[in-house]
């Protein structure tokens, strides 16, 4: 390289730098133009996709007034699908249960946003059909058992965890383990007499039992687990912190003293938001590294 090419090249150099230095505005109006047209907010898929669209829909409406940005409902195929969509930036939030979250943040620097306040104290229900004769888990021993997703915390973790606090390992008591990969499909094969013992998400069961698709004429508790913490939404480190920031106040904003307000929060059994954080989960982060699904 010659002098003269030398001193161009460094010449172009400090010309760059000075434009940067004498333009931050340059700068700013770059990010101010990355700002998203559309949210993508993906759910976990534990009822039919026309129910999950009855739920989400209206707080979707709602968000998209307070941001000023589309949103988009992404449904997954499963659980771990969901993962997959957020690893791959398909997703910028998620409504994760527990072990989903606790996943995606390990893994994936998944950010807690919001939680509803019933999360903060969750419940399973053990169910079995009406006219069984047992009328504890213990009665089910050598029976057939169904789970929800592998990756559920309500239909799978938990109950996990709370059997084995009874001395009942799964694999070993039960005749049989199914995972439905939903909580309405696993009351509907605990209904039908497809399995003889199921778990699944109470609020989910409780909602059915109330619009009809289960009924206790057919199907009753058997047991309801101690609370735990379970769903929180959260944010993908590829979203924008402007974003983050204007979306957790308009999920916080929602009142149950507000009629509009109560009609999205009562589809999503909840009376309303609070903030998250990493610390609501270290419980349940301890029980999901002791049966090592973490």
């Amino acid at each position: 390289m010659t002098k003269r090419m030398l001193l161009a090249l460094m010449i172009l150099c400090l010309s760059i730098g000075l434009v940067l230095i004498l333009n931050p505005m340059d700068i700013l109006d770059q990010q101010k133009s990355e700002r998203p047209t559309m949210i993508r907010i993906g759910v976990l898929p534990d009822e039919t996709e026309a129910k999950l669209r009855e739920r989400y829909l209206p707080l979707f409406q709602h968000l998209e007034s307070a941001v000023g940005l589309k949103t988009e409902l992404v449904v997954p195929k499963s659980y771990s699908h969901l993962l997959e969509l957020f690893s791959q930036n398909q997703v910028d939030i998620a409504y994760f249960g527990g072990l989903t979250f606790l996943k995606a943040h390990k893994q994936l620097g998944a950010a807690p946003m919001v939680m509803r306040d019933t999360d903060l104290r969750f419940w399973s229900y053990f169910l079995a059909r009406s006219d069984r004769i047992e009328k504890t888990i213990h009665d089910f021993k050598g029976q057939r058992l169904a789970f929800g997703a592998k990756l559920s915390t309500s239909g799978h973790l938990m109950p996990r965890h709370f059997l084995q606090t009874k001395g009942i390992v799964p694999e070993t008591y039960f005749s049989e383990i199914k995972f439905s990969g939903a909580h309405d499909k696993t009351g509907f094969l605990v209904r039908d007499g497809m399995v003889d013992l199921g778990v699944a998400n109470a609020s989910i069961i409780d909602s059915m039992f109330s619009d009809g698709q289960l009924s206790k004429t057919n199907v009753q508790i058997i047991w309801k687990t101690p609370p735990y913490p379970d769903y929180v939404w959260a944010a993908n480190k590829g979203l924008g912190a402007e974003v983050r920031n204007s979306l957790i106040p308009a999920f916080l904003q929602l009142s149950p003293t507000d009629e509009p307000d109560t009609a999205i929060l009562n589809k999503l059994h909840a009376g309303g938001f609070l903030p998250a954080s990493l610390d609501d989960f270290q419980e349940l982060s301890t029980i999901a590294e002791s049966l090592g699904m973490l």
